[in-house]
């Protein structure tokens, strides 16, 4: 993958580029407080037979940080941009999480930009997200807004090891991350460096502007639209996925093309924790294409 510069008229997007170049295109979009690395681990298989693109959002990444307030809304000139200057043609999309959430509307919106839609453990009601942002959540979301407020990788690793805490189905209460993954584990440095990178206003916007940031997120108008094929992704709930099977049966019953896979046993971080299963869903719905 090598990574480039798209221009959208107001700010540069950086995205990363690669695969093969003379098959379909594939976007990714990543969650919040996040990069498009975080799908590194899915790439190398579909290389092959994909022309890849990963873009860092908005204030995230090596995109740059946008005086704005990132309502949800905000995101979606810069993705239907980018397919329409950049790629070029109708791309399938792959959102996890907030990048599900951002491709839901940008396939609503401009459906003639997105052939297929792949959702990650995108939260189809509000209700969960709000929850999320609630009691230990919430104390975690503000450490990593002041983390990312700082400027040295090491001091938001060293911090992350001591504070950062986690729901395991086994407890009840929150548990030190560096306990349950080990301290060596490659992904606090990877939550570091995402944070490094990332304007602590994406996080002021949840925090603090929940139902402004999200009040375009309408599931039972924006689903309806979507007329391309759609597969979607749901963690358990039981491990941290935010797609209820409640909300599963809801946005079945409202796209018009849908396929559904629920994946047991794996958090919301999905192809973080389980690539094979998300590969084992993701390629027999786009060869089906």
């Amino acid at each position: 993958m090598i990574e480039k510069v798209f221009n959208t008229g107001f700010f540069n997007l950086n995205y990363a580029e690669g695969g093969n170049s003379s098959k379909p295109p594939l976007l990714f979009l990543h969650a919040a407080t996040s990069r498009w690395q975080s799908f590194q681990s899915i790439l190398p298989e579909l290389e092959q037979h994909w022309h890849i693109y990963a873009v860092d959002l908005r204030g995230h990444g090596k995109s740059d940080n946008i005086n704005s307030n990132y309502v949800i809304e905000d995101y979606i000139p810069d993705i239907s941009c980018f397919i329409k200057y950049c790629i070029e043609e109708p791309a399938i999309v792959f959102g996890h999480s907030l990048g599900g959430m951002i491709s839901i509307l940008v396939s609503a919106h401009y459906p003639d930009l997105v052939k297929a839609l792949i959702i990650g453990d995108s939260p189809i009601s509000l209700e969960v997200l709000k929850e999320g942002t609630t009691e230990g959540n919430r104390e975690m979301m503000i450490l990593q807004r002041d983390l990312a407020k700082t400027n040295s990788v090491e001091y938001i690793l060293s911090e992350l090891k001591q504070k950062f805490l986690i729901s395991i189905p086994s407890q009840k209460n929150m548990v030190l991350a560096s306990k349950v993954l080990g301290e060596d584990n490659p992904l606090f440095n990877f939550i570091a460096t995402s944070l490094n990178q990332n304007d602590p206003e994406v996080l002021t916007a949840v925090l603090e502007r929940f139902d402004e940031t999200y009040a375009e997120y309408k599931i039972e108008g924006l689903l309806p639209k979507i007329q391309c094929p759609v597969l979607l992704l749901q963690s358990d709930p039981k491990f941290g996925g935010l797609i209820r099977d409640q909300d599963a049966k809801q946005a079945l019953h409202l796209l018009p093309k849908a396929t559904h896979i629920k994946i047991n046993n794996v958090g919301h971080a999905l192809h973080m924790q389980n690539k094979e299963s998300v590969l084992n869903a993701m390629l027999p719905f786009m060869a089906s294409l």
